[in-house]
């Protein structure tokens, strides 16, 4: 996560506020450690897909997972399972709203909600909330953010399009798992693959 194209995380928000530990747990998980590579797909299952809530962090990271696989970087099979079993509950959030408007959503007129959440990230205001840096002052600053209820609806809509966005890597990742020699990576591929190509739009989805 050391590229000069990888996403400011620390400007991306997770279920528990500021995103700025996910790149850590990103690399972590094509380590040999097995407790860094378990609290990494902890992570993913707790703060960046929250009982099926995305967030804006959710589309770079998954971004990020589905490369991992494709280069076929996640050698433990129980590793890839998880992996595979997170991307197709990002599939399965990209398909929220489907009926919705969610491009306006996430652009309210009149509003840059990107710059809006950079500003009072970086802002003295949001410092002051921080403290120590923990846990509870990230979820003190994600408060700040969605108190405002067309901002906390554009970041939604802006979630759901990061999921959307990633629906091609994930079925790369999928397709590429298909043929692992491991049985249980196979299966969990396939599910993974018939819920992010469900979820295309119908103009791109593999025939």
């Amino acid at each position: 996560m050391n590229s000069s194209n990888a996403p400011r995380f620390d400007l991306l928000l997770h279920a528990y506020g500021r995103a700025a530990d996910t790149p850590g747990h990103l690399d972590a998980l094509a380590a040999e450690d097995p407790a860094a590579r378990d609290a990494a797909v902890y992570h993913l299952n707790s703060a960046i897909v929250h009982q099926g809530t995305p967030w804006t962090a959710t589309g770079p990271a998954t971004e990020y997972v589905s490369a991992i696989i494709r280069r076929g970087a996640v050698a433990d099979g129980a590793t890839l399972v998880e992996l595979l079993r997170f991307l197709g509950e990002v599939a399965e959030s990209a398909a929220i709203g489907a009926e919705d408007d969610i491009e306006s959503l996430a652009r309210p007129a009149g509003r840059d909600i990107e710059a809006e959440v950079a500003a009072m990230l970086e802002s003295d205001d949001v410092d002051a909330v921080d403290g120590d840096g923990g846990e509870e002052d990230d979820e003190d600053v994600a408060y700040l953010l969605y108190e405002d209820e067309v901002r906390a609806d554009a970041l939604f809509a802006c979630a759901v399009l990061g999921c959307r966005a990633a629906l091609p890597g994930i079925v790369a990742a999928a397709a590429y798992a298909g043929t692992h020699p491991d049985e249980r990576v196979r299966a969990e591929a396939a599910e993974t693959l018939a819920a992010a190509t469900a979820a295309l739009p119908a103009d791109t989805a593999p025939h």
